[in-house]
């Protein structure tokens, strides 16, 4: 009866902590830490709601708690997304570890004189609490890293790898908290720490992570069986409890029978388990779903519980000892992110702030002090308050410090979230009636920037008058002819849309085809007979004599894909994202961790649309259609993009990285991308404009391109066609220029003064660079002396801007002639140099 009484006490104190914990967030301090507020307020030390004997038989709701908090730490390791930065996360693990653990087990073992319960005991007990205290300080917190990057939709790779070192250390910490525990146990029971010892601990370690293994199929064998999800999270649960309740049961009858004290780590077993569904089971996703489901009751229920736990008394008199090991901590993770990232060669701006990213702790750190409790129950809550003392320290300052170390290292995306969705959000509406306005004004509250243009010699529909539309930018045209069309702008938006006459509109797709190769040209029919005419150019055509049939159609046969195609369901949206995030070249879908009610529709590669499948690998640029709801179409594209800036920095650095220069050109080239942008032509434009171009039809080789190359430039160079070549492909030999699928850059030094020529070239059915990798479809070769080093880097990072656009590559394969090439090139948004015109 009590337990019930305790039970229906804390359930109500719980699902206060929730209101109050929901409350503090507003003001800006983590959820856990109303939690812990709550329980403090609620427990024997000031409310006395949850007595101190209510704690103790409650004890069952740590269990399974730690359980589930050891799971989720397991599937956070995700090995396939690290796998680009295994080299720096490596050295900042070693080194964050190293010297955490050594400074803060110095700080607790120098002040033992000064902790009361440690005061009295003898030298072996006092080195086996500050081991133990050492190894909770090395806890980090992937739950509030992660919220602080998404507050921040923060990407780049300072950010990628702070979370990859934050991961890894919360699982290197249970393993690190598993082995010390035994040392600990040991040194109180009085054992020989020997060498027999060392064999013990060892095998400890190996049984736990072999009974993580079975739990591991115990889980798979479950997730298997067609139940609800409901019944696979009490499982999971559960499961997390029995193994607590068996090393427990284990350690008791190996005492009994045999003497000795052999102590399983029951968390290092659940992330085990964790780590192994989430790498190497198809259940991954919806292991994590339900994980994520139940997260929310269990940390109410854990933290409000560790609150009215905590031990006030001791608090009150040890407070400057939590201070203490506060700052020895802090001392000791700036330490060791710098030597880990000066080891790991990373810039020194990077090495000074990295420190300030791993702070925070919270969950996993909080479970461990919970864990000793559990373990040495005679000084374990005192020890355990301590610890959450500084962890909750940690947990107000870390948030805070982590994102201004985001912010120093310009990661941050401070935009309104529609921004995010879309990189391509302008477009031209040609046409003067109602449906033209109504389009205007639906993409407009979408975010786009919309004009109408229309001939001054059109018709209006006298009911729907556009001019009257103050939203909306009306641009009257003098004729439907390339340059009126230019001198408007159209050939720098995304999507044109034309909504005159058949040819009318057949015009304007003409010349945004041939001439501008815009990414996105839709047409409304007025005559059937005219669809193979546009068909041809490559245009969305919309019939109106059949759109509403055909919609009518969708409705009757798949409603729901139709309320989702009209926007009818406000729950979902359909969107296109571009690849961006290098930590994601090469993964299979299969691999991919998306958010739960995400679903990956199509992808588009070099202009090819197919429907994916578990095994299709994503490749920088593709163009993914998704569905899903607005928060996780957030999330993906937080996963999906890289820091603009950045990835401009590392395309021009990794092109940069030959004979051009031996000297680090980072500053350099981000004080170009910074300039502020110029509308007037600068000296790249003036070379594009006068550049030699290759429209090359047949299928070719490095070799016979670089033929081609060496014959269309030598001249303009004054050098011979076959040491230019040559040049060429020795400069391919060392380090290929190929920069991303379907992009080269070739680029060479020579001798002389004040040369610089620029070669455009496309090719079609494409030029293998590389055998067994994507055919390259656009190359642009830089040749130029070593006076002008100055130029190629502006060159190269002219050039990156451009072909980072998504809609380039579908611009520059529609363009029809040598000079809509160059103008792809000319017209692109990029940042232009006043001090180069």
């Amino acid at each position: 009866m009590d337990i019930l009484i305790f039970g229906a006490c804390f359930a109500i104190v719980a699902a206060a902590s929730k209101q109050i914990g929901q409350q503090l967030v507003k003001t800006g301090l983590p959820l856990i830490s109303g939690f812990l507020f709550t329980g403090i307020v609620a427990g024997p030390h000031v409310l006395d709601i949850i007595s101190s004997q209510a704690c103790v038989n409650l004890r069952f709701v740590d269990e399974f708690s730690l359980g589930y908090i050891a799971f989720a730490a397991g599937g956070e390791l995700y090995l396939k997304e690290l796998k680009n930065r295994v080299k720096t996360i490596a050295w900042m693990t070693i080194c964050l570890v190293g010297t955490t653990f050594l400074l803060t087990s110095l700080t607790t073992f120098f002040l033992a004189d000064w902790i009361p319960f440690m005061a009295s005991m003898p030298m072996a007990a006092r080195i086996g609490v500050s081991v133990l205290a050492g190894a909770i300080m090395v806890a980090r917190s992937p739950s509030s890293a992660i919220a602080v990057v998404n507050e921040l939709r923060a990407r780049g790779a300072f950010t990628q790898t702070v979370l990859g070192v934050t991961i890894i250390m919360d699982v290197v910490v249970i393993v690190l908290f598993a082995a010390n525990t035994s040392v600990a146990d040991a040194l109180f029971s009085g054992v020989d720490l020997r060498f027999g010892f060392v064999l013990l601990l060892v095998a400890e370690i190996g049984a736990s992570i072999v009974m993580g293994y079975l739990v591991f199929q115990s889980l798979v064998a479950v997730m298997k069986l067609p139940v609800q999800k409901a019944v696979k999270a009490v499982f999971i649960l559960t499961t997390g409890y029995l193994v607590f309740w068996l090393t427990f049961a284990f350690r008791r009858f190996v005492h009994d029978a045999l003497g000795l004290d052999v102590l399983l780590e029951p968390l290092l077993t659940c992330m085990v388990a964790g780590f192994l569904v989430s790498n190497h089971s198809r259940f991954k996703n919806e292991f994590s779903k339900i994980l994520l489901d139940v997260g929310p009751p269990i940390y109410i229920a854990f933290f409000t519980l560790t609150g009215a736990s905590l031990s006030l008394d001791v608090l009150v008199s040890t407070w400057p000892i939590a201070v203490a090991l506060f700052f020895a901590r802090g001392i000791a993770i700036f330490a060791g992110s710098f030597m880990g990232g000066s080891f790991a060669k990373n810039p020194l701006k990077n090495n000074l702030v990295s420190g300030m990213a791993f702070i925070t702790q919270a969950g996993v750190g909080l479970g461990l002090a919970k864990a000793v409790v559990v373990e040495f129950p005679g000084w374990g809550d005192a020890f355990a308050t301590i610890m959450i003392s500084v962890i909750i320290l940690n947990q107000i300052i870390g948030p805070i410090a982590f994102k201004a170390a985001i912010k120093l290292m310009n990661e941050d995306r401070p935009k309104a979230m529609a921004e995010v969705f879309e990189d391509a959000r302008d477009a031209i509406i040609f046409g003067t009636d109602g449906q033209a306005v109504a389009l205007a004004m639906s993409l407009s509250a979408k975010g786009w920037q919309v004009k109408i243009m229309a001939p001054v010699t059109a018709v209006e529909d006298k009911n729907n008058t556009i001019d009257k539309n103050p939203d909306i930018q009306v641009v009257r045209l003098g004729g439907l002819t390339l340059a009126e069309l230019e001198r408007n702008n159209c050939h720098r938006v995304g999507a044109i849309v034309a909504m005159l006459t058949d040819e009318e509109n057949y015009t304007i797709c003409e010349i945004a085809y041939e001439h501008f190769g815009t990414q996105t040209i839709i047409a409304r029919l007025g005559d059937r007979n005219n669809f193979h005419r546009f068909q041809r150019l490559d245009v969305l055509i919309v019939d109106p004599s059949t759109a509403i049939v055909n919609l009518l159609d969708h409705f009757v046969r798949s409603p729901a894909a139709a309320s989702l195609f009209m926007g009818m369901d406000t729950d979902r949206k359909i969107m296109d994202v571009v690849l961006r995030n290098p930590d994601l070249f090469g993964l299979a879908l299969r691999d991919l961790r998306l958010p739960f009610d995400t679903v990956i529709m199509s992808v588009r590669r070099r202009g090819v649309l197919f429907i994916p499948h578990d095994y299709t690998r994503l490749e920088a640029g593709d163009l993914v259609t998704l569905v899903g709801s607005v928060t996780s179409l957030a999330e993906v594209v937080l996963r999906f993009d890289v820091n603009r800036k950045e990835a401009l920095v590392q395309m021009v650095e990794k092109a940069a990285a030959t004979e051009l220069t031996q000297n680090p050109v980072k500053a350099e080239v981000k004080e170009i991308i910074a300039r502020k942008p110029s509308a007037q032509k600068d000296r790249f434009d003036r070379v594009v404009e006068q550049s030699t171009v290759l429209d090359i039809k047949e299928p070719m080789d490095q070799e016979a391109f670089f033929q081609a190359v060496a014959r269309a430039m030598a001249p303009s160079l004054n050098v011979s066609a076959q040491s230019l070549k040559q040049m060429l492909i020795k400069r391919e030999e060392q380090v290929t220029t190929v920069l991303a699928p379907g992009l080269a850059v070739p680029h060479i030094i020579i001798e002389g003064r004040e040369k610089f020529s620029i070669l455009l070239a496309r090719s079609r059915r494409g030029i293998e660079f590389v055998k067994s990798q994507p055919l390259v479809h656009a190359a642009f070769v830089l040749v130029g002396s070593k006076d002008q080093r100055n130029f190629h880097l502006r060159a190269l990072s002219a050039i990156a801007q451009i072909v980072m656009d998504p809609r380039f590559e579908r611009k520059w394969m529609r363009a029809k002639t040598t000079s809509g090439l160059r103008k792809v090139i000319m017209y692109a948004n990029r940042k232009r140099g006043k001090e180069d015109a």
